[in-house]
């Protein structure tokens, strides 16, 4: 059976209404998507090349680049060269950077925590969804990688 449009809007619109009330409070250095890819590299040093992080973060390479280049300018990475690969290069994380992720996280997190606070079962019950719809959506994107090297 398949569901009505007017029920997909209705749920479109509620997920609108739970991503404006998990927006960031206060203002921060690092944009959301910066302190993402900082994350990343604080989490998963090993993890530390530009199409590691388009990968993990499933965030186009153009924006990873882009946020790459506004990191780098903020002092909050250093890029060391591959000694084999001319082109390649890989990403540290910065003492600059694990301040400003630090506030950044806090500016970032605190929304989640309040409606955790508010809501503790719900939202770790929507957050088990989310962690199996984001699965799902990774399995497709790995087909998608599949086939383009057909």
């Amino acid at each position: 059976m398949d569901m009505e449009w007017t029920d997909m809007m209705h749920y479109q619109q509620q997920m609108q209404k739970i991503m404006r009330s998990l927006l960031p409070v206060g203002k921060s250095v690092l944009t959301a998507s910066e302190c993402e890819l900082l994350s990343r590299l604080y989490l998963q040093p090993e993890r530390n090349t530009p199409i590691l992080l388009s990968q993990g973060s499933g965030m186009k390479k153009e924006a990873v680049s882009r946020c790459l280049k506004s990191l780098y300018e903020k002092n909050c990475i250093s890029k060391q060269r591959q000694t084999e690969d001319e082109r390649s290069y890989r990403l540290f994380i910065t003492e600059t950077g694990l301040v400003e992720l630090k506030k950044g996280c806090e500016c970032i997190l605190q929304p989640f925590y309040d409606l955790w606070r508010s809501s503790r079962e719900d939202f770790e019950a929507f957050m088990y969804y989310a962690d199996k719809l984001a699965a799902h959506i990774e399995k497709g994107q790995e087909k998608t990688r599949d086939h383009e090297i057909l």
